[in-house]
């Protein structure tokens, strides 16, 4: 019976259903076509097949538009013939921190007591003989304040600190840390 219907007029049955591959129950079940519609000739022969009938057209639509709705045997068919649904996405740590409910931000919650941090003091300039503000970020090995595990180097902006210890993480992850 519904042998010869085309893939196009399967997609037709799965979009009158609201189907897809990764949404299996139907949740409508009506398609209108006007006496021009493109579709009108793939939805007669679905009709002939049994798989769609006509329904009658209501008062707020256009007289000259058609109704159809899937049968039954239209559903059924539909439905084993969905392609098979897609794996589920990988789990991401964004995913994984907004059910965790620690109360920590993101950052937090990824890095732990391992975020860097800026240090700013007076320093002497270089080559200059005069003291200026200067920058160096850092992680901490532990909860201990006194024991940088990573440091930069001081630098007079913190565009500059940070790249310096970008330079100082990549030494240490190519000496085979972290």
């Amino acid at each position: 019976m519904s042998t010869n219907v085309t893939p196009y007029q399967l997609n037709l049955l799965h979009h009158t259903l609201g189907l897809r591959p990764d949404r299996r129950e139907p949740y409508r079940n009506h398609f209108v076509a006007g006496p021009e519609h493109d579709d009108l000739a793939d939805l007669e022969a679905l009709v002939s097949v049994g798989l769609m009938a006509r329904s009658p057209t209501p008062k707020f639509c256009n007289p000259t538009d058609m109704v159809f709705h899937v049968t039954e045997a239209g559903e059924v068919y539909a439905i084993n013939n969905l392609p098979p649904a897609p794996p589920p996405p990988k789990r991401s740590k964004y995913g994984d921190w907004l059910d965790a409910d620690t109360g920590f931000s993101f950052r937090d919650y990824l890095l732990g007591d391992n975020a860097p941090e800026y240090e700013g003091a007076w320093r002497e300039g270089t080559g200059t003989g005069r003291s200026c503000w200067h920058w160096r970020m850092y992680r901490r090995e532990s909860p201990c304040w006194q024991n940088p595990r990573i440091e930069g180097e001081w630098k007079p902006t913190k565009k500059e600190a940070k790249a310096s210890y970008k330079a100082a993480l990549k030494a240490q992850r190519g000496k085979g840390g972290e």
